[in-house]
């Protein structure tokens, strides 16, 4: 090859290369059974940190694969061990060379329109390992985990206290299956509770047909005048219900959102996960959609009178919130009110709460004065806005009540806690795709100063579902304030 060739050739594989794999997943789509340029998307994927993707890659390249890297590749992805490394720097100059030659002569062939049916694909082989599983504790069934009730108590954990939270469990509420005293941890010092932190387990009682004969079992010292017993078994309970009563929240919340943007309840899950703009969540769990089936009257009712009483109006931002029920031995259910997201422009920080308690706390960056101040809906959610999963709205966009500004991602994570937007909210990548899959259309949105901890509070195992929804939207050119 002519000096002028070789030159010309590396200067298009560095074209190539500077972008998202557009053309490789132009050139796949149109020559679906060309192995080296699924084995060449899956270079490329791996290179950006998206194992499930290149993993699914690597399986179409199949022996083309198997020739460069000596081993095989099986779906499902999670029975697939961590790719090995590249070896001695010899082949890698040579796996070099060959990317090179097939990368250059693929540009050739790039002129299709790349189809959103292959990036869904590829996007929920990656993603369907991240959807919440409720792992129910030794000997316990579900319909005794849907009847178990947790309570948190508002207030000191002192023996007066837990006392008559204890009268309250005992007299007023229904214990069917088991009930659990537990004790939230608040957030830096405030008066939110942070869902995130283990709650220490105060007390169990488990039902009897004799209510008389209930067994009280206290596990915290502090809270009784006696030896207490061992807590396992409860906080394994605890454990599996806060796993199952986050996929209420979101259930419930998104049932709100609907009935507050249609005046109606859904008929159908599947209302909840319709096609772009009326996509309320991109997907629900098998447990949600069991529990939407078996309570979708009683959620309708419930949430349509939650929804008259509260007036259908996210609260006031205001500095330093009081919990509700603060007396003296009151009990908190926790994560029955339908989430809202408060964006604090002090701390740089976003909330995910429910009642008093912060169920995630996001750094983001904002524009200083540039951000509104104010209520709003999030009116449109979209994913990869503009057609990119990459772009300077990164792969995730939820738009403010029908304006220019919105909560999304970006290519600038360097700004991620400043004011160098032009008033939009920035989030970092996990992020902003964990919180478009938590939270639904129409969900409250209040910005204001001072409400919020500068703690940062992330699930180590986030929040997703599988994508259910066609929820991009290439028809439209995004413009918001970046």
């Amino acid at each position: 090859m002519k000096p002028k060739d070789s030159k010309d050739s590396e200067e298009q594989l560095q074209l190539f290369f500077k972008q998202d794999p557009f053309y490789l997943k132009k050139y796949v789509k149109e020559h679906p059974n060309n192995k080296m340029a699924w084995y060449l998307l899956g270079r490329d994927y791996e290179a950006q940190g998206k194992k499930g993707k290149a993993l699914y890659c690597y399986a179409q390249a199949g022996e083309v694969y198997e020739a460069y890297e000596n081993q095989k590749v099986d779906l499902p992805p999670e029975e697939i061990e961590p790719i090995h490394r590249w070896g001695t720097e010899r082949q890698k100059r040579r796996r070099k060379r060959l990317v090179r030659l097939m990368a250059a002569g693929l540009l050739a062939f790039a002129g299709v329109l790349f189809a959103p049916e292959l990036e869904r694909m590829l996007e929920k082989t990656e993603e369907s390992a991240r959807a919440p599983v409720i792992v129910l504790p030794e000997g316990m069934t579900s319909s005794e985990l849907q009847e178990t009730k947790v309570y948190y108590l508002a207030g000191e954990k002192s023996q007066a206290n837990v006392g008559a939270a204890l009268q309250e469990m005992l007299l007023r509420e229904r214990i069917s299956s088991y009930a659990i005293l537990a004790r939230g941890i608040p957030l830096d010092g405030t008066a939110w509770i942070s869902w995130l932190k283990k709650p220490e387990t105060l007390l169990s009682v488990e039902a009897k047909a004799n209510a008389a004969q209930q067994q009280i079992d206290y596990h915290d010292a502090a809270a009784c005048s006696c030896q207490p017993s061992d807590p396992q078994k409860a906080d394994r309970i605890v454990a599996a219900w806060m796993t199952k009563q986050e996929q209420d929240l979101v259930l419930r919340s998104a049932v709100a959102a609907y009935i507050r943007r249609t005046g109606q309840a859904p008929a159908q899950a599947s209302q909840l996960t319709e096609a772009y703009p009326n996509n309320v969540l991109p997907g629900l769990t098998p447990y949600m959609k069991e529990t939407f089936d078996r309570d979708k009257e009683a959620l309708a009712a419930e949430l349509s009178a939650w929804l008259k009483q509260a007036g259908a109006q996210p609260a006031a931002l205001d500095g330093n919130p009081v919990p509700p029920g603060t007396g003296q031995g009151s009990l908190t259910k926790p994560l029955t009110e339908p989430m809202r997201i408060i964006v604090d422009k002090q701390a740089h920080r976003l909330s995910v709460v429910s009642g008093n308690i912060v169920v995630r706390n996001f750094p983001v960056g904002l524009g200083a004065e540039r951000t509104p101040e104010g209520s709003f809906v999030i009116s449109e959610k979209v994913r990869n806005p503009n057609g990119k999963s990459n772009g300077e709205f990164g792969s995730r966009g939820m738009t403010l009540s029908d304006t220019n500004y919105a909560i999304h991602g970006t290519n600038r994570p360097s700004s991620i806690g400043k004011d160098e937007s032009l008033g939009c909210i920035r989030m970092a990548k996990e992020d902003v795709e964990e919180l478009f899959d938590l939270v639904p259309l129409g969900t409250s949105v209040t910005i204001g100063k001072g409400a919020l901890s500068k703690e940062e509070s992330r699930s180590p195992e986030p929040y997703g579902v599988t994508p259910q929804s066609v929820d991009t939207n290439p028809g439209k050119k995004y413009n918001w304030l970046n």
